[in-house]
């Protein structure tokens, strides 16, 4: 299991278009003040049978550390009450372990390989 922080979008963007497409907009306030999100990232040890076909490729998940709420007033861009998207910003104890027995857990027991049910799962962290 890894984190890492990636900026939405960057400063400086160029768009090649066709002559009746409009650009994409922008949505953050200020171009010097870009948003960032952490993402965790799961992996295992990929599996192969005996002839050397993949059985189970290692890939799990990767899980956005991310809130939805409800917009508090209406603005150009949503009504209230949209929900929407915002980055949690201050990753800690109690946030991280939601996230693993939520989303991280299910996701491994769901995806795990079924001829390695019974075996121990070590779950290896940095020390983020």
């Amino acid at each position: 299991i890894d984190e890492k922080w990636f900026n939405i979008t960057k400063k400086t963007l160029r768009y090649y278009t066709a002559p009746d497409e409009q650009q994409p907009i922008r949505t953050c306030k200020n171009k010097n003040y870009i948003p960032r999100i952490m993402f965790l990232t799961a992996l295992a040890r990929p599996r192969f049978d005996s002839s050397g076909n993949c059985t189970f490729d290692g890939r799990i998940g990767c899980f956005p550390y991310v809130t939805y709420v409800a917009a508090k007033r209406s603005s150009r861009n949503c009504l209230a009450g949209t929900i929407e998207m915002k980055p949690i910003l201050s990753i800690d104890k109690s946030v991280m372990r939601d996230f693993m027995i939520g989303q991280v857990l299910p996701t491994i027991h769901a995806k795990w390989p079924r001829e390695d049910i019974g075996k121990i799962i070590y779950i290896q962290q940095d020390n983020a």
